[in-house]
């Protein structure tokens, strides 16, 4: 018998407590080249061009470049990565601009601290 229960959905907060995201204004990643964002959180959002994650660091939400959704969604999914973040251990460092197939573009590695 299929247990449908397995469909509910759950949420999970992504966002580290006592941040509220209503007043930050929203800012391109490219604007923090040379510098390393210590995360405080995380949330997706969606546009005519597609699902978007953004970042919540220096007290704004930074948007990041598309091909960090999946990233993202596995950080969300991950319930030690998740936690991890929460508590404040997710960095990420070398933010730069880099070549692409598609032009210019802002990159970035993670790290834990």
């Amino acid at each position: 018998m299929f247990d449908f229960a397995s469909m509910n959905k759950t949420s999970k907060r992504t966002v580290r407590d006592g941040i509220s995201t209503e007043e930050m204004s929203f800012e391109a990643l490219s604007k923090f080249v040379g510098k390393d964002l210590k995360v405080d959180g995380f949330f997706f959002t969606s546009s005519k061009y597609g699902e978007q994650a953004v970042v919540v660091a220096e007290g704004v939400c930074i948007n990041l470049p598309k091909r960090y959704v999946d990233d993202f969604k596995a950080i969300r999914d991950n319930d030690e990565a998740l936690a991890t973040m929460m508590e404040g251990h997710l960095v990420l460092k070398n933010v730069r601009t880099i070549d692409s197939k598609n032009g210019r573009t802002t990159a970035f590695d993670f790290a834990t601290v």
